[in-house]
């Protein structure tokens, strides 16, 4: 396994994503409201993280984050509905990691604080990537 598969592992199996992933099956299967905020508050941490930074990780970040949010309202709206559960979960998982303040490496601190974060949504996208360009097509 390469080093970056490690590392995505490892946050992969943290607590932390371990409870993001809890809590998408549940916002997913019973409060689609609760889904939309979330798809709010994630937009608006990925605009005041792309307005401070200038990096092209960062614009990958909001490329991903603004793609997900997209896709489930959507889905939640119900003009896209090809896609399988499994896929809408781990969608919300990833940004339901992405807002959380305190992960494995905590948003606080300095240049790296979004590290964790960035290889979650890029591992999410990279899996679900047949999904998204048939989204993206579908636009």
């Amino acid at each position: 396994m390469s080093q970056s598969g490690t590392w995505v592992k490892r946050i992969v199996d943290s607590r932390f994503f371990k409870e993001a992933m809890e809590k998408s099956e549940l916002l997913f299967s019973q409060n689609k409201m609760g889904l939309l905020t979330l798809l709010k508050g994630a937009l608006k941490k990925v605009q005041e993280t792309a307005a401070s930074s200038n990096l092209t990780v960062v614009k990958l970040l909001n490329r991903y984050i603004i793609l997900f949010s997209e896709l489930m309202k959507a889905y939640v709206q119900g003009s896209y509905t090809k896609l399988p559960a499994m896929t809408l979960v781990k969608i919300t998982a990833a940004l339901l990691y992405f807002v959380m303040p305190i992960d494995v490496i905590p948003d606080f601190l300095p240049l790296v604080g979004f590290a964790d974060d960035l290889a979650i949504v890029v591992w999410v996208g990279k899996a679900i990537k047949e999904e998204l360009d048939a989204f993206e097509k579908h636009l």
